[in-house]
């Protein structure tokens, strides 16, 4: 029997509580690239931060936040999906951890998982207090390396454009990070749609 692209992308990815440890010294965090489908297509859902925020303002990022103390990072990722966007803890189906990722300037020390939502709400409910909105973005872009571009800065960093908004920083780092993974599983699940013969 085939597995299903979630069941793929578990097996892919580490266990979420066996993802490794937080870099030591820095502020703890946990995002959470949350795949879900709208039609045909597989989406991600974005949170646009306001510009008025202490950390990352303005910016473009995964639902997730700080970890409490007391609580594991997946638990802190799930509570943040749901003061955030309004999913409550427990409709995540948890698919794995991603490489923990350091951001220097603000000392986080970031740990993305991946979840499937299985049963989406028609519209995501955010954060007034700390979220512009919600931005939904396909799979399909986000994996597509022409839809990135290069910016002209002395540092040059990759970002996104997408209905207005810009994907990159902290961001782009951690959707880079995932991708191979998450290509891997796409690509078995549209092997699996062709004739024999094409195979």
């Amino acid at each position: 029997m085939r597995l299903a692209f979630p069941e793929r992308l578990e097996r892919l990815f580490r266990p979420v509580d066996g993802w490794g440890s937080f870099r030591k010294g820095a502020r703890q965090a946990a995002v959470v690239f949350i795949l879900y489908r709208q039609g045909e297509r597989w989406m991600v859902p974005f949170v646009r931060r306001r510009a008025d925020l202490r950390d990352h303002p303005g910016q473009v990022a995964l639902p997730g936040g700080g970890v409490e103390s007391g609580e594991s990072a997946w638990e802190a990722a799930q509570r943040e999906v749901a003061e955030e966007i309004g999913v409550p803890a427990g409709r995540l189906q948890p698919l794995g951890a991603g490489d923990p990722i350091y951001a220097a300037v603000t000392n986080f020390s970031v740990v993305p998982f991946v979840a499937y939502l299985p049963d989406p709400v028609e519209s995501f409910v955010h954060d007034v207090g700390e979220l512009e909105g919600v931005l939904a973005i396909p799979l399909d872009r986000l994996l597509d390396d022409s839809a990135w571009a290069q910016s002209e800065e002395p540092w040059r960093f990759r970002y996104l454009a997408h209905e207005g908004s810009t994907v990159w920083g902290l961001t782009e780092r951690i959707v880079f990070g995932l991708a191979p993974k998450l290509r891997q599983a796409l690509t078995e699940d549209q092997s699996r749609d062709l004739p024999a013969a094409e195979q």
